[in-house]
Order: C-alpha cells, then structure tokens, then sequence
C-alpha cells in the first residue's frame, strides 16, 4: 500500500481544507438509519486524535466510524467504551462500508489493508516531518500509522 503525504496527520493543512465535516456526518447518518441503527456520539478530530469519530449503534453493536482529518480514508473500529483506547480495534463490517464508500466518496479500509506491516507500505511520498514522527511514535502496522493520538 503506497501512503500518501499527510498519512501520518502531519501533513499540510491545505488538504484538510478539501474534508466538509457536515457531509461526513450527513452520510453517517444515512448509513445509520440504512443499516437499523442510529448515530449515538460524534468527536472531531484535533490536534489528538488526528482522526474524526462518529458511534453508529445497533441494536447493541456499536461501529465507530473513524474519518481520517486530512485524507478520505475511513476505518471502521469497535466504538471505544468510557477510556480513550491507544490504537482503535479495527473491526470489518461489510455492509456499512458499502454505504459509507457510495455516500462518502471516501476509501473504506479493510482490515486486512489497516493490519498491514508497515515494513511493506510504501512510504515514499510522506514529508521528512512525517517520517520524524514515524521513528518516534514506532506503529507497527499501517492503521496505527493512519489512525493514530500522536501529538
């Protein structure tokens, strides 16, 4: 998997200007009420968590939408519980990342893609500032790397 520039969320501040907040909410919404379900929290992204989360609850599944601040990638997680986790539990539901892929315009990550070593990702286009913060912070795996509370 190549890596864009801004993988990290340290990445320059144009691209984040492209992401509409509402329409990531609208489209949450949507996948919500197709799927039986309804949106139940919302958190923005800051400077920590570089990423933007929206619970969509289920009956008693809860899938946190994670929306990454500066490119459309999405990753689905287990909805955290009280605590803030170090690294979300990326979790595959095949429905709703169907929906959110079509509503979004966004890339919904597999598993499979966020479980990824980072020892085989491309990471030739990341900024020296990022590659700084990659020898810092050590994620192992692509999704750490992409979804991560580094400040």
């Amino acid at each position: 998997m190549k890596l864009p520039a801004g993988a990290t969320g340290f990445g320059p501040l144009e691209q984040a200007s492209h992401y509409d907040a509402r329409s990531f909410l609208k489209a949450c919404h949507d996948a919500a009420r197709r799927t039986g379900g309804k949106v139940t929290a919302t958190h923005q992204a800051g400077v920590t968590p570089n990423f933007h989360t929206v619970v969509i609850t289920c009956g008693h599944e809860h899938v946190a939408v994670l929306r990454h601040a500066l490119l459309p990638l999405i990753a689905l997680a287990q909805a955290p519980a009280d605590a803030v986790p170090l690294a979300p539990a990326f979790i595959d539901h095949t429905h709703l990342a169907h929906i959110l892929s079509q509503t979004t315009g966004c890339q919904v990550l597999s598993t499979t893609d966020l479980h990824q070593p980072i020892a085989s990702a491309d990471l030739s286009e990341l900024t020296p500032a990022e590659h700084t913060q990659i020898r810092y912070w050590k994620p192992t795996t692509v999704g750490e790397l992409l979804f991560n509370y580094w400040d």
